[in-house]
């Protein structure tokens, strides 16, 4: 296992989350829409949600969960170091997780998650690739 093409891989997912939640926060969206929404309400259960401000916790958390999963990604990397088969099954999950949201980024999400994800998928790919015997 490659622990640093891994840690590309988790460094992708923590940009994407920072960036993500960084442009969320500084972006001005479209007034139509945002007082569309402001006016729409969303019944959860006996809870019931501006569907902006719903919109926008649910967007600032999937950013922050993105940021996490890179932390956690790199957290592995570092503590298998010293036996990084060991962290293959992590590898596994992660190309996986990768890919499918570079799947959705294809047809979904436009931009810069097309390349992160990109690069994440490839880098996990990477890190699980088998190494050439020494001769």
């Amino acid at each position: 296992m490659r622990l640093t093409a891994f840690r590309v891989g988790a460094a992708a997912w923590t940009v994407t989350g920072l960036v993500h939640d960084a442009l969320e926060l500084a972006l001005p969206g479209d007034p139509e829409l945002e007082a569309a929404m402001r006016a729409a309400s969303v019944q959860l259960g006996p809870v019931s949600l501006e569907a902006a401000a719903l919109y926008r916790g649910l967007s600032l958390a999937m950013g922050l969960a993105m940021i996490v999963a890179g932390v956690l990604l790199w957290m592995i990397a570092r503590a298998f170091r010293t036996e990084p088969e060991r962290a293959r099954p992590f590898g596994f999950v992660a190309l996986a997780g990768s890919a499918a949201v570079l799947a959705l980024a294809a047809f979904m999400i436009p931009g810069p998650p097309l390349v992160t994800f990109g690069v994440a998928t490839a880098a996990f790919a990477v890190a699980l690739a088998p190494r050439r015997a020494a001769r």
